[in-house]
């Protein structure tokens, strides 16, 4: 977002609440922030907050974030899916794993 963007976000909000009067230290922590974001979102956002609330938003309030995507989900229900399996199968075969090494001498199990 460019910096005349922000100043139109900011004259709608003290346009929209006047008793909200923004102090010079206000504008530039907006500029910064406000930076990374994309104007039309920020706007949507500011408009649904001035229809709900009485009070001034912050930049909490209307603030769009791009995240990137990641996707762990998808890897974690593999796992997760895997882990299932293993655990049907080893159920299956009423088999006992052997003890590893250093689990053996304190386990009352004797190690085959």
């Amino acid at each position: 977002m460019t910096k005349e963007e922000v100043v139109k976000l900011l004259v709608l909000i003290e346009s929209v609440y006047p008793n909200c009067i923004l102090k010079d230290e206000t504008v530039q922590q907006w500029f910064q922030f406000c930076s990374e974001m994309e104007y039309g979102k920020v706007l949507t956002k500011l408009k649904n907050h001035i229809r709900k609330s009485p009070f001034p938003p912050t930049i909490g309030d209307i603030a769009v974030f791009h995240f990137e995507e990641n996707h762990f989900s998808a890897t974690l229900q593999k796992w997760m899916k895997k882990g299932r399996e293993r655990i049907e199968c080893d159920s299956k075969s009423n088999k006992r794993r052997p003890l590893p090494a250093w689990l053996s001498e304190y386990s009352p199990r004797k190690s085959v």
